[in-house]
């Protein structure tokens, strides 16, 4: 990667280290699920006593761990992406259609982003509880995996899309197809 100084720099250590942690505390909710469900079980059939609320916190924990774990996997090009078309453009004509998608999804993640931090507040606002759950949790709790998750994706993706306008308008180095990550993810 270029060196890059002053702000641009900054921002790019921060996208990414954002989408670091994100993908961090979603590694460290996978532990948690580990030893919950491990703990529940040995209760259960040690004790005889089940553990009700296990299954209300893993599946919290599970939905937050597919959302915080967004940035990170789109910094590192690892979701799917089908380029049976665009794979055969011209580099120059696919650089463009990439950067158009990535412009499009910066939208997207940036509307659910901001649909999610709503409905959290809302949550916040109204009080309003897991009613069907055993521990009768407030749902803000929860909800705010999703809409930080989908800012910290929304940050990447624009950081992505920088990167590729720079590729499409200044043409691509060679030092920047090795060491950034591309947008998209696995090809079929």
């Amino acid at each position: 990667m270029e060196a890059q100084s002053g702000a641009g720099g900054f921002l790019n250590r921060l996208i990414v280290g954002l989408a670091n942690l994100s993908m961090a505390v979603a590694a460290l909710g996978v532990l948690v699920m580990c030893v919950l469900v491990t703990g529940a079980v040995v209760v259960r059939y040690i004790f005889n006593w089940p553990v009700v609320w296990v299954p209300e916190i893993v599946g919290y924990l599970m939905v937050a761990l597919v959302f915080l774990a967004l940035g990170e996997t789109m910094l590192a090009g690892r979701h799917i992406k089908i380029d049976l078309v665009v794979g055969r453009l011209p580099r120059r004509v696919r650089n463009i259609v990439d950067l158009v998608t990535l412009t499009l999804s910066v939208g997207v993640a940036g509307f659910f982003a901001w649909h999610g931090i709503n409905t959290m507040l809302r949550s916040l606002d109204y009080g309003r509880r897991d009613a069907f759950g055993a521990l009768n949790l407030p749902l803000w709790i929860p909800q705010t995996a999703l809409p930080i998750g989908l800012s910290v994706l929304t940050l990447v993706v624009i950081l992505l899309a920088g990167r590729k306008l720079r590729e499409v308008l200044h043409g691509s180095d060679s030092h920047d197809t090795e060491s950034e990550p591309q947008a998209g993810g696995t090809s079929f």
